[in-house]
């Protein structure tokens, strides 16, 4: 296809690591999160009912690229998700959950929803009984999600250069763009299955590890928007996901300290696109004080761009506030790959925030912290 794309749809591919249906085919990848703790199920199936408490509600919103592409233009992610688990047997848990997602982006208004449905069984390990001393509670998580998504685009959004008058340099919409779009698909729905494991460990309220792998689109679901009744096309499926993480919370000095360090890794690993993030968090929670807590993170993400060699992406700076029951966070990505020559460095921003309810039948056997 001879399509002229305007730098909006051009940033669609750079920032998704996608391109669009072509005989040759590379499925597209997930979009990106930088607070990906605090979009659990995003990040490993097994994350859902991991937490201290009932229930617990969330809400994400990200954008990004708005310097490059302009406001109307930018990506615009939106996300819930909702989880509630239950006790079985004398020290197990059953946690299920609910996510959905939108993101859309560009001129051609790009737009990726899913609708996810988890569950999650929490084997205890080790721990329990009575002791003064510090023990190792540990857990086995295994989850398991089934969703539908759907991708689609705005074709009649997109420019072409035939629709560019080379006397005046201007774009004339009334042109003829001579393009044949009967053979796409405004929108293709598609089944999609992910499952994972996470193994944690508390030793206390303070200090507690974990790690974790997710792998999502077990099934490749086809994504492609030809319309195969009225044009020959290869298949285009999605390639599966798979999110290695890791990370915990150790506390610094001696047991009244108010410091708290959470050093953490989340590798994403996609057909041929991979991207690293490493980060250290910050948390200063005053022990008379344990409604309140303050929290500071610098990461870094590393990632290749089509099939080509690592390079540092973004460095992201976070800040969170966790008060009773509720936390908020905000963090801002500086771009620091050659796209800060157009960028300027200005990346994306992101806010979050959990409700989480604990209820009275909540068992101490504690969560680790997530950065």
């Amino acid at each position: 296809m001879k399509l002229f794309f305007r730098l909006s749809l051009i940033a669609i591919i750079f920032n998704s690591l996608a391109l669009l249906p072509s005989q040759e085919l590379h499925a597209q990848a997930d979009a990106r999160y930088s607070q990906y703790y605090q979009a659990p199920l995003r990040l490993n199936p097994a994350m859902t009912g991991v937490f201290e408490g009932l229930w617990r509600v969330g809400a994400n919103f990200r954008t990004q690229w708005g310097s490059v592409m302009g406001g109307s233009d930018a990506y615009y992610t939106y996300a819930v998700g909702a989880e509630l688990k239950t006790s079985v047997f004398k020290s197990d848990y059953i946690g299920v959950g609910f996510s959905a997602l939108t993101d859309v982006a560009g001129a051609g208004q790009y737009n990726v929803t899913d609708i996810n449905l988890g569950i999650t069984y929490m084997k205890k390990l080790t721990g329990g009984g009575r002791s003064y001393r510090p023990t190792l509670t540990s857990y086995l998580v295994a989850g398991a999600q089934i969703g539908i998504g759907q991708r689609s685009v705005k074709w009649l959004n997109l420019n072409y250069s035939t629709q560019y008058v080379v006397d005046n340099n201007q774009y004339n919409s009334a042109i003829t763009s001579g393009e044949n779009t009967g053979g796409m698909r405004m929108a293709k729905i598609y089944p999609d299955l992910s499952a994972g494991l996470l193994w944690y460990g508390v030793i206390s309220e303070r200090k507690s590890v974990y790690a974790g792998i997710g792998l999502f689109h077990l099934n490749r679901p086809e994504i492609s928007l030809f319309d195969r009744s009225n044009v020959s096309a290869g298949v285009e499926r999605l390639y599966m996901r798979v999110t290695a993480h890791a990370g915990g919370e150790f506390l610094v000095g001696g047991r009244s300290s108010a410091i708290s360090l959470l050093p953490g890794f989340v590798g994403m690993f996609q057909g041929p696109f991979m991207e690293l993030n490493m980060g250290l968090g910050l948390k200063y929670q005053a022990p008379r004080y344990d409604d309140f807590a303050f929290k500071l993170s610098v990461w870094t993400r590393l990632a290749n761009k089509l099939e080509s060699e690592m390079d540092a992406d973004a460095l992201i700076l976070a800040v969170g506030i966790d008060y009773q029951t509720f936390q908020f966070s905000v963090s801002y990505d500086i771009n620091t790959s050659t796209l800060s020559n157009v960028s300027g460095g200005q990346g994306s921003l992101e806010f979050s925030v959990i409700y989480t309810h604990a209820g009275k039948r909540a068992r101490p056997d504690g969560c680790p912290a997530f950065n």
